[in-house]
């Protein structure tokens, strides 16, 4: 049976998401034409992710939230599966924009929608002035009093364990001076693994404590770094924990 209910997981993601994506997408565009950075476009990715979860047939439960919605962070987030971008959407009221590389931008309809909804275009190929354009891509978005996603792993976990965090997040935190906004998934690597069919089941996610950044400098780069990933580390141990034992 359980292999039966993946199998039409599968086929459902695949027939309708692609739809309801492009749908989305044009729906951002057509706001953004008429009104943008209107909060209408926040909606739209919140339904988004809300019909992915349920087409996959995953679960979330959010604990924590934000105080101080009106100032921009710098977001991160462990990394186990694409639901992890669903989760972020829809577990804090702030409006959240992606680092995301510059071929995706050339993707038809995509890369209209992604300009819409304010992601930070990356091109890895500026290689020593790539940290000037991502801060410059940063200021905009927290000019705009939004805050920027990342997930400091670099990449999804191929096995289910957390992955080193990189530095990329914190220098620009640090450069930007914006707090770090610590979040935590567990249960996205079981709901859908890398390069295997979605399986749903249960996102457990709990939004930290802001991490300030006032009057910090680059040598305190690698300590933040630490700090946050700490956090986070043993926030997904204790959250595993209570997964295994609810399904006990």
């Amino acid at each position: 049976m359980r292999l039966v209910a993946i199998t039409l997981r599968f086929l459902l993601t695949v027939l309708v998401m692609p739809v309801a994506t492009a749908v989305a997408a044009i729906s951002a565009i057509a706001i953004h034409a008429v009104s943008p950075g209107s909060s209408a476009i926040q909606g739209v990715t919140n339904s988004w992710s809300r019909l992915w979860l349920a087409v996959t047939g995953t679960r979330l439960t959010v604990r924590g939230t934000v105080t101080d919605t009106g100032r921009p962070y710098i977001v991160i987030s462990n990394h186990g599966s694409w639901l992890d971008i669903m989760a972020n959407f829809l577990a804090v009221p702030l409006p959240l924009r992606f680092l995301s590389k510059k071929e995706l931008f050339r993707v038809p309809l995509m890369g209209q929608a992604m300009r819409a909804l304010g992601m930070v275009e990356i091109d890895r190929e500026r290689a020593g002035s790539m940290h000037d354009a991502i801060n410059d891509g940063v200021a905009r978005v927290a000019a705009r009093g939004e805050s920027v996603m990342v997930y400091p792993e670099g990449t999804r976990t191929r096995t289910g364990e957390m992955r080193p965090f990189k530095k990329g997040a914190f220098r620009m935190a640090i450069d930007n001076q914006l707090p770090i906004l610590p979040m935590t998934i567990s249960g996205s690597y079981d709901a859908w693994p890398a390069g295997k069919l979605p399986r749903g089941g249960h996102l457990l996610v709990e939004v930290g404590e802001p991490i300030p950044t006032e009057g910090l400098g680059r040598e305190d780069i690698a300590d933040l770094a630490h700090r946050a990933e700490q956090v986070v580390r043993e926030t997904r141990e204790r959250l595993d924990r209570e997964q295994v034992t609810a399904r006990a």
